[in-house]
């Protein structure tokens, strides 16, 4: 069985660079090794173990309210495709470890975000030192993965320890559009080591979105088991395009040997439009009502929000004049408004309050808006019926004294 020794400086170097997490270098989404355990930490000579790893995604995920990220340490930019990477294999070459099972074969595909453990039963060699079996990964189209996993059979020389940033954010369910928002960063140390000048760039995508306070903070240390908060406020265009728009964090540090890593995180902002409904115009028909008319009640209904405003459903409430009190509008967009129209019977003078229901739905729930409105009645005119009165006594009189004239005549 072959063994792969070392001494105090070239060990200690070779630890220094397998420690790096790998990172895709083409544009295809792929996989990283992004944590392994080996378990025990100290395997005696001939004792069996495992080696557990975590193969990670590089595409991003997208994010909601509040979620988790793992941001593992790797050396140059993240790969931003958002496609599956498909593991046809996986294997766990000893280099001077035995592999009892370590062998998967077409695991599928892994989506953006997503992470998968793999764990090998393994047996130490008869001979202490530091062993590095590797970990290969095959992806199907896109750069492979090999990962050295240090393994320590009984020796005094110790594995250099690395910090293990993990953030955490907290974002609104729903912003609308045109409104302030918050975002809850919270970086926090979960490696060995302290993570030393750390710079954290906040990137926003989309001019819809800007933030309010700085966009570059720093921390001068993180040690294992600290955590920092960071608060950033933004503001929103009043016409930003609804949906997902992303913000992009990128995190860089260093290692206490100044060894440089950098670190992208994805936070989706969720940009959900609010309807607002209102009167435009009420008319009717006749425009002066008197009692005993049949009128037609017309009344505008506007949406003056940033989205759809759906089964719009007008009523008129607590209203006696008798007739139709319902009118269904159905969808009304931003900006435009639509006609409710109901016929009532003016069967009696006076004046009339009664209540108008806006009954919609949006992407917040269902939602009823109402507003006091009075019609009028005026009482029913009897001059024309004094006028015809009065025309037919004048005719009356004038055929009366037409006789009269004639028969004088005579």
């Amino acid at each position: 069985m072959r063994r792969r020794t070392i001494g105090w400086i070239p060990g200690v170097l070779i630890v220094l660079l397998v420690l790096i997490p790998v990172t895709a270098t083409a544009q295809t989404p792929t996989v990283i090794v992004s944590n392994y355990t080996v378990t025990p930490a100290v395997l005696m000579p001939g004792d069996e173990g495992t080696i557990t790893v975590m193969l990670s995604s590089t595409a991003p995920a997208a994010s909601g309210s509040p979620l988790e990220i793992r941001l593992d340490g790797g050396m140059g930019g993240t790969n931003t495709s958002t496609q599956n990477a498909y593991i046809e294999s996986v294997l766990l070459n000893g280099e001077g470890v035995e592999v009892l099972t370590g062998s998967f074969q077409d695991i599928g595909e892994i989506g953006p975000g997503q992470s998968i453990p793999l764990t090998f039963q393994i047996r130490a060699p008869g001979k202490e030192g530091l062993y590095f079996p590797e970990v290969w990964v095959r992806v199907r189209d896109a750069t492979g993965v090999r990962y050295p996993i240090p393994v320590n059979v009984n020796s005094a020389y110790a594995v250099i320890k690395r910090p293990a940033l993990r953030v955490e954010r907290t974002v609104p369910a729903s912003v609308d559009p045109g409104d302030p928002f918050n975002v809850t960063l919270t970086i926090e140390n979960e490696g060995q080591a302290s993570a030393n000048d750390i710079s954290v760039n906040v990137n926003t995508t989309s001019s819809a979105i800007v933030p309010k306070n700085s966009e570059n903070y720093y921390i001068t240390e993180l040690r294992p088991g600290t955590e920092s908060v960071l608060n950033l406020t933004f503001e929103t265009d009043p016409n930003a395009p609804l949906g997902l728009t992303p913000v992009i964090v990128t995190i860089d540090y260093q290692n206490a040997d100044k060894t440089a890593f950098r670190q992208t995180a994805e936070v989706g902002i969720p940009i959900i439009g609010r309807a607002e409904m209102g009167i435009a115009s009420i008319r009717t028909e006749p425009s002066r009502i008197t009692a005993g008319d049949q009128v037609d009640l017309t009344i505008r209904i506007e949406n003056t929000g940033t989205a759809d405003a759906k089964s719009v459903r007008a009523t008129i409430e607590d209203l006696s004049l008798p007739g139709s009190k319902e009118a269904f509008l159905g969808t009304i967009e931003p900006g435009n408004d639509g006609p409710a129209v109901f016929t009532l019977e003016a069967d009696q003078e006076g004046e009339f309050p009664y209540t108008l229901g806006i009954h919609y739905t949006d992407d917040y729930g269902t939602h009823t808006t109402r507003q006091a409105l009075q019609i009028t009645v005026a009482e029913s005119s009897t001059l024309p019926l004094f006028a015809v009165a009065a025309a037919i006594l004048i005719v009356a009189i004038v055929v009366a004294a037409f006789w009269y004239r004639r028969r004088k005549e005579e």
